[in-house]
């Protein structure tokens, strides 16, 4: 424990000259301390200079370690590891931070020291928010929260009340959200906390900003960021003042905006607080990007995207993918913008988790359940004090009903999970044996269109080309009668056997067995849409070798079933189609400016049946979506 001479050394040193006289003052003890006291007096200049000079913070946190292990002091050891995550969380290095707190919390629970294992809790719990894994966040706040309820700390219950409104913030429970935080903010008040009502506030700011209720949260802010200048916390101050940018860009008031982003960008790098920085730059980038200032816009993306892939902060990785894939469509670099556009797909797929709302709202759930449980506890044990000797008399016969409870519900459960086990698997039987079904059905289909298709070629256009020559020979013959007749009669048979070359060729295009999907795709479409009024674009990216039959036959019958449709059902007057790999898959994008698909529309045509069934075949999927402006897009997705 840090001894009173030196706590009263740093009140007097702290009301005379302020906090930097203070570290300054702590900084002299040093050298004069030994054992137990240096390594509080470390510890101390650890926690002072986490908000002004990060580095420092570490190397005097690393000492702090040193020294404490050397003493084998084993609470010293969980203090000290405790400020090392904090640094680290400070750095946006949340897995560090998430490591040296977990080292802490084991040994103060082995120490059996409660209120420091709640402290642990939170700051676990918080870090866990950081890295979006709320399922988490909510189970260490929660731990924490009922300890502090329980106790009757308000201040720390109110911090733990703070940390669960902004996880119900992230999951756009904004009432709940205010809710917590007036709850914290009353209690801060009380006992007038600068920090947390600092905290509270810029909480508060960020939930009316949701709500579009814009003038409240700059008022919210503002208040938060004299709040934090007044205890020269520079880590949130950085990002009041990106927050604040973020609101005056909403409000198309961008050089307030640039101001602030500026001023959050300098304090950040200042901090080495490089999440603040990136998502600040990511930020600045896209205002530069809507003035026309695509060279500061593009360097920005660039020095955001680099430090967030190193801390791998998902949101800002997809913000600078997507915005420097704009920046090279409007430059004409429109390979290096499909790249970028392709990555921001991929990331795009990690940061969505659907089931985060329903997670947060069952551990709700389940702690307000057992706050009442607990309460129905107590009042039972009070009850079973007064009938103690009742109790006795009763409780062989209770756990003899609850062996045979345990039991019969252990044999129902053992029953059940067979019962499961066995139709689980028949359904998969039945679901492979409908696979070969449908394997077997498309491979006859094709092998019958082969069938036809040579025959038709083979057969009925050959006789029709020996009949339009000898038609032609007669044709000469009888040229002086009912000419007209002759040639009406002879453009009947050309028309006739292109027909049946055409017909022969949809069922089984030559084109790609000789020449492969690219050239395909290029001849359907040519002749698909000759006698339409439907205009068409074909692009193809990064396709230089030849795949599976099966693979290239499936995309071709799809990309023809949905030309059918754009054709006979949308409308359309231009459709636009790509073809592209990657990673793993090839991606089959069509695109029409017609009707588009109405909602709650029939889904069991033939043709969506029949591209269903294709896709099935070769493991793909596909996905229809409204245009930016009108029609379709359909994206097929099949794996390699």
């Amino acid at each position: 424990m840090r001894n009173f001479f030196l706590y009263l050394l740093l009140i007097i040193v702290a009301n005379t000259y302020g906090q930097q006289a203070v570290l300054d003052s702590l900084e002299n003890l040093l050298p004069g301390l030994k054992g137990e006291e240096k390594v509080n007096v470390l510890n101390e200049l650890c926690w002072q200079y986490g908000s002004i000079d990060i580095v420092k913070s570490e190397r005097f946190g690393k000492q702090a370690m040193d020294l404490a292990r050397k003493i084998g002091d084993s609470v010293l050891i969980a203090q000290v590891y405790n400020d090392l995550g904090t640094v680290y969380f400070r750095k946006s290095n949340y897995d560090s931070a998430i490591l040296l707190y977990k080292h802490s919390l084991r040994i103060r629970q082995r120490e059996g020291l409660k209120n420091l294992v709640a402290a642990s809790n939170s700051k676990i719990g918080a870090a866990y928010q950081e890295q979006g894994k709320y399922e988490l966040a909510v189970k260490f706040q929660l731990l924490a929260v009922r300890y502090y309820e329980n106790s009757g700390d308000s201040i720390r219950m109110s911090q733990g009340y703070n940390n669960l409104a902004r996880v119900f913030y992230e999951n756009h429970e904004y009432e709940k959200s205010i809710e917590y935080n007036n709850k914290a903010l009353e209690i801060f008040e009380v006992y007038n906390y600068t920090y947390g009502m600092a905290t509270t506030k810029g909480s508060l700011a960020l939930v009316y900003q949701e709500l579009g209720e814009l003038d409240r949260a700059i008022t919210n802010f503002e208040e938060a960021l004299e709040l934090f200048k007044a205890i020269n916390d520079n880590y949130n101050i950085a990002t009041v003042l990106l927050d604040l940018g973020q609101i005056y860009r909403e409000r198309n008031e961008l050089q307030k905006g640039i101001s602030y982003y500026k001023e959050a960008i300098a304090l950040s790098g200042k901090n080495n607080d490089m999440h603040t920085y990136s998502m600040t730059s990511a930020n600045l980038a896209n205002i530069y990007t809507e003035m026309g200032n695509i060279k500061e816009a593009e360097t920005l993306y660039n020095k955001a995207l680099n430090i967030a892939l190193e801390l791998n902060i998902s949101v800002v990785i997809h913000q600078c993918y997507r915005g420097l894939s704009e920046l090279c469509s409007q430059s004409g670099r429109f390979k290096e913008a499909l790249v970028y556009k392709s990555k921001q797909y991929d990331i795009r797929d990690s940061i969505y988790n659907i089931e985060k709302y329903e997670q947060l709202s069952e551990l709700q759930t389940r702690y307000e359940t057992e706050k009442k449980e607990q309460k129905i506890e107590l009042l039972k044990a009070k009850d079973e004090l007064n009938l103690s000797r009742l109790k006795r008399q009763r409780t062989l016969i209770t756990v003899t009903i609850i062996g045979l409870i345990l039991v019969v519900t252990i044999m129902l459960l053992w029953y059940n999970r067979k019962r499961l086990q066995q139709k689980a698997f028949l359904e998969g039987e039945k679901n492979k044996y409908r696979k070969k079904l449908l394997d077997a059905s498309v491979e006859a289909e094709e092998k019958e269109r082969k069938r036809i298709a040579r025959e038709l070629h083979d057969g009925v256009a050959q006789q029709l080309s020996g009949l339009k020559m000898a038609w032609q020979v007669i044709s000469r013959q009888l040229q002086g009668e009912d000419k007209d007749k002759l040639n009406d009669i002879t453009k009947t048979l050309d028309e006739t056997a292109d027909d049946v070359r055409n017909i022969s060729h949809q069922m089984m295009p030559k084109v790609l067995s000789e020449n492969g999907l690219i050239l395909a795709i290029e001849d359907m479409l040519a002749k698909s849409l000759k006698y339409t009024e439907v205009d068409y674009k074909f692009e193809h990216f990064a396709l230089e070798e030849r795949y599976d039959e099966k693979i290239e036959l499936s995309l071709y019958r799809i990309c023809q079933e949905l030309i059918n449709n754009v054709i006979k059902h949308s409308g359309a007057n231009f459709v636009s189609v790509q073809l592209l790999k990657n990673k793993n898959y090839l991606i089959l994008i069509l695109e029409d400016n017609g009707k588009g698909i109405k909602s709650g529309s029939n889904a069991s045509g033939m043709g969506l049946l029949n591209i269903a069934s294709r896709i099935d075949t070769v493991s793909g999927e596909i996905n229809y979506e409204p245009g930016p402006e009108s029609g379709t897009v359909a994206t097929v997705r099949v794996p390699l």
